[in-house]
């Protein structure tokens, strides 16, 4: 019994223990809880009273990059960013309230704005002026307003002195500066130059975004009393970084010729819209972009018709379907019955051709390739290609493809477009048709980029580079990188076939379609040219354009000089057949092209001009090497100088003892003292003008 006694007694104790554990253990567990809860509650309370003291103390300002400058090749700015300041008046602040000569003060400001701005009448201003302080009194609130345009650093020094507005009125405003794009050249380029700020962004600005834009940064600063504050160091900022600058391609001089000839035919034409470009050979680069829309007596850049809209060539792609030929091992004597003009079906296509006017008449109809060429003739290529490819149509679709047509050249990121061609496959619901209208540039789409990169590659002896808009991205005047030149295909074709295209497009220039402009009699330098017509049927923009409306697009292309290209020039032309005006390619654009490749043969001898005093006599200098070899200018007398470049010009001119002041840039176009009259003592001074 005693025994038991103590068992109980025992486990009694070890119960009794057992539950003291349980207590000071539960204890302890609530113990460390409290303490990481009440730890959690007041590390989070300390952090919002710091986060809430730091808000007080500290402050965050976000830092705008400055954009990128666009720079043409020479360095003349595209587009730069300038800093403004927007002035915000606080029209409740108390020094208004008190003021006793607030109206005088205010007749005044209103009258010196009217001045200064030109955009509102010094009466509106004063409304503007009253009516915001009177609101401001009457409700009691800080009524803050910027009454004007955003201004410059110069214009802020002149404006800070107006009543209202300079010293012991510092307190009624705030300056905010923001940051502004303007384009030193206007509207010129403005398609190619593009801008940013829009709803869809285009052009060089779009394309090149991340590179001008730069980055964001973040400076934290530090408030020492009302209205002060001071920079520190603190481990949220975050460097600045501007955009890169940009160098473009771009001429601008040749883009200023290339707009103001594109504007004259355009408004003479009544046409709706054209394109020039001009293109460097060997680089691909793009040196003039003219884009321009006809808007009654004026012209807008409004589309990049250049690379946005594929569009039939027509003829200009007979370059093609006789490269095709060619390598194919058609030799250029395979003549074909032209049928005179008349609309006739090709083999059993369905499909039926005619030519603008008689070809051959002299051999009754029957032409060679060279003759087909030189007068663009629809019929004989029509019926050669379809011979040649008839068994196998995908041969010539392929060989199309081959030389990018149905693919990009380049320049997406400035919105350029392509369409794909149609393989003339079995698929092809009706190829043999498909095959003849391709042969003359129907039924597929190119825009004037794809169509200058082709002749481009065959004034580059057969190597296709694609266009380059951009030459390098530069920071602080440093190179940071420069583009390469792209080639899209190193040999287009043989250079047999090579020297047999060029041959063909020399005799388009001296003996056909584009004899007019840069025939022998009309041209003092040489050049291959191939023109081109087709009548359209398209919708442009949700616009529908139809032939049987007479709708058409006449375009160009030329490389010069001949023996060894330096530039393609292409020109293209939308217009409607309207009586007087001009719709087929070579008299639509013919203007253009030559007036373009004026300037830059003169530009180019007026640069290689070298003179020797060998080459001067005592009654008239002779320029050698020069566009003016053998012109003489007798002393005494006013030479005559319209159609000369401006280097040209000016060396006849103050050769003959005259002082000159120029107007404009291009050939000249007048002259204020007519040629052939004497100079006399007192009327030595000429003003000629360019165009």
């Amino acid at each position: 019994m005693e025994r038991e006694d103590q068992v109980y007694k025992l486990k009694k104790s070890i119960t009794r223990r057992i539950k003291v554990m349980h207590i000071i253990f539960i204890c302890t567990v609530i113990y460390f809880l409290i303490h990481i809860i009440f730890g959690i509650f007041c590390d989070s309370t300390l952090r919002e009273d710091a986060k809430a003291f730091e808000s007080k103390v500290l402050s965050r300002q976000s830092l705008s990059p400055r954009r990128g400058t666009i720079f043409a090749r020479n360095g003349e700015p595209l587009a730069v960013s300038i800093t403004r300041s927007k002035l915000i008046i606080d029209f409740g602040n108390d020094r208004f309230k008190r003021s006793k000569t607030y109206k005088n003060d205010a007749d005044t400001l209103a009258r010196k704005l009217a001045a200064f701005f030109g955009d509102k009448s010094a009466k509106e201003y004063r409304e503007e002026l009253m009516t915001l302080r009177s609101k401001a009194i009457k409700t009691g609130k800080h009524i803050s307003r910027a009454i004007f345009r955003d201004v410059d650093q110069n214009e802020w020094e002149e404006i800070r002195r107006y009543p209202l507005l300079r010293d012991g009125y510092n307190v009624t405003y705030s300056v905010q500066d923001c940051a502004h794009r303007v384009y030193p050249q206007g509207n010129l380029a403005l398609r190619t130059i593009g801008r940013a700020d829009r709803a869809e962004p285009y052009g060089i600005e779009r394309g090149m975004n991340d590179t001008l834009k730069g980055k964001k940064g973040l400076q934290v600063w530090k408030v020492l009393a009302p209205g002060v504050k001071a920079r520190i160091r603190h481990k949220d900022n975050v460097e600045v970084e501007n955009g890169y600058d940009v160098v473009s391609t771009l001429d601008v001089d040749l883009q200023d010729v290339a707009s103001a000839a594109l504007e004259e035919q355009l408004i003479a034409q009544n046409a709706n819209w054209g394109t020039t470009i001009v293109m460097e050979v060997s680089t691909g680069d793009i040196l003039a972009m003219a884009n321009l829309k006809r808007v009654e007596d004026r012209c807008v850049e409004s589309r990049n018709y250049a690379i946005e809209i594929p569009i039939n060539p027509g003829s200009t792609f007979k370059l093609l379907s006789a490269m095709a030929l060619l390598e194919k091992g058609v030799p250029t004597t395979e003549t074909r019955d032209s049928e005179l003009g008349r609309r006739v079906e090709i083999g059993n296509s369905g499909a039926k051709v005619q030519d603008s006017h008689a070809i051959g008449k002299e051999t009754g109809g029957v032409i060679d390739m060279r003759k087909a060429f030189a007068e663009s003739a629809n019929v004989y290529f029509t019926k050669i290609i379809y011979d040649t490819f008839k068994n196998k149509p995908e041969e010539f679709s392929d060989f199309c493809d081959e030389r990018y047509i149905g693919r990009s050249v380049g320049l997406e990121e400035y919105n350029s477009e392509y369409r794909k061609l149609r393989r003339l496959d079995k698929k092809h619901p009706s190829r043999l048709n498909a095959l003849v209208n391709l042969a003359y540039g129907y039924g597929v789409d190119v825009t004037p980029l794809h169509t200058i990169t082709i002749y481009n590659a065959v004034a580059n002896n057969g190597v296709m580079v694609a266009p380059r808009l951009v030459l390098r991205t530069e920071r602080d005047g440093k190179v940071v990188e420069k583009a390469d030149v792209k080639v899209l295909n190193d040999k287009i074709c043989s250079r047999r076939t090579l020297d047999t295209l060029r041959m063909m497009m020399e005799d388009v220039s001296n003996i056909g379609t584009a004899a007019e402009f840069f025939g022998e009699k009309a041209c003092n330098f040489r050049t291959g040219s191939k023109t081109g017509t087709a009548q359209i049927n398209t919708t442009i923009d949700g616009v529908r354009y139809r032939k049987e409306d007479g709708y058409y697009y006449g375009s160009m292309v030329t490389y010069m000089p001949a023996d060894k290209p330096r530039y393609t020039i292409m020109t293209a032309i939308f217009t409607k057949r309207q009586a007087g005006k001009f719709y087929y390619g070579a008299s639509l654009t013919g203007p253009v092209q030559k007036r373009v490749a004026t300037y830059l043969h003169n530009r180019e001898m007026s640069n290689a001009v070298s003179i020797d005093e060998r080459d001067f006599t005592t009654n008239r200098k002779v320029v050698a090497k020069s566009s003016l070899e053998g012109v003489e200018a007798n002393k005494g007398c006013v030479p005559q100088v319209v159609g000369m470049g401006l280097n040209d010009a000016l060396y006849l001119l103050e050769d003959s003892g005259l002082t000159v002041d120029v107007i404009g840039c291009g050939r000249v176009v007048e002259q204020s003292l007519k040629a052939g009259t004497k100079i006399a003592d007192g009327n030595k001074r000429i003003t000629i003008r360019l165009k």
